[in-house]
């Protein structure tokens, strides 16, 4: 782990995703703002889209804003740079967020199909954050995956674990 900082900036989008922080992260180009622009459209709340400024709070919480230069806007590639509060209300955007979890976005997810994976990793701050890592070519919504995601996050539903108790159950019968 890295010391801790006063302040650092990272590239990604950074939205209030039901109250949850999530700092999306991915190569340029793979669909982030795009994302953003899904999740502005199920009443999610953009913070930062390109840039986004963290610091600690108390030494204890990371929380991301958006540089002022970029504040309220969005920019995707199709439709180029929108205004959040013109197009989506004021309700849309907000200056900061704690962040809480990580999605990375990126072609071709080669990770391991295996039941039991190890949680990856981001640092920000000299503060780990567990990592959702999506593959954009899967059929599945984004939207979706990270929903399902986020819940089994917060109710500390460890259904791998579980599977294996029942896994080892039936073995021992056998």
């Amino acid at each position: 782990m890295t010391p801790n900082c006063q302040s650092e900036s990272h590239h990604g989008v950074l939205m209030n995703f039901s109250g949850y922080g999530v700092l999306i992260t991915g190569k340029p180009g793979i669909g982030k703002s795009s994302l953003a622009l899904e999740l502005l459209h199920h009443d999610y709340q953009l913070i930062a889209d390109d840039v986004v400024d963290f610091e600690l709070d108390n030494h204890t919480n990371v929380i991301g804003r958006c540089p002022d230069l970029l504040s309220g806007l969005l920019h995707s590639r199709e439709l180029g740079l929108i205004s959040v509060p013109d197009l989506f209300g004021t309700d849309a955007w907000a200056t900061q967020i704690q962040l809480d979890y990580v999605v990375h976005l990126q072609k071709n997810n080669m990770q391991s199909s295996s039941i039991m994976s190890e949680a990856d990793l981001y640092t920000v701050c000299g503060k780990p954050f567990t990592v959702l890592n999506l593959d954009i070519n899967n059929p599945a919504s984004l939207h979706h995956r990270i929903t399902t995601w986020l819940t089994k996050q917060s109710t500390n539903n460890d259904t791998e674990t579980d599977f294996c108790k029942r896994q080892q159950h039936q073995m021992a019968l056998q």
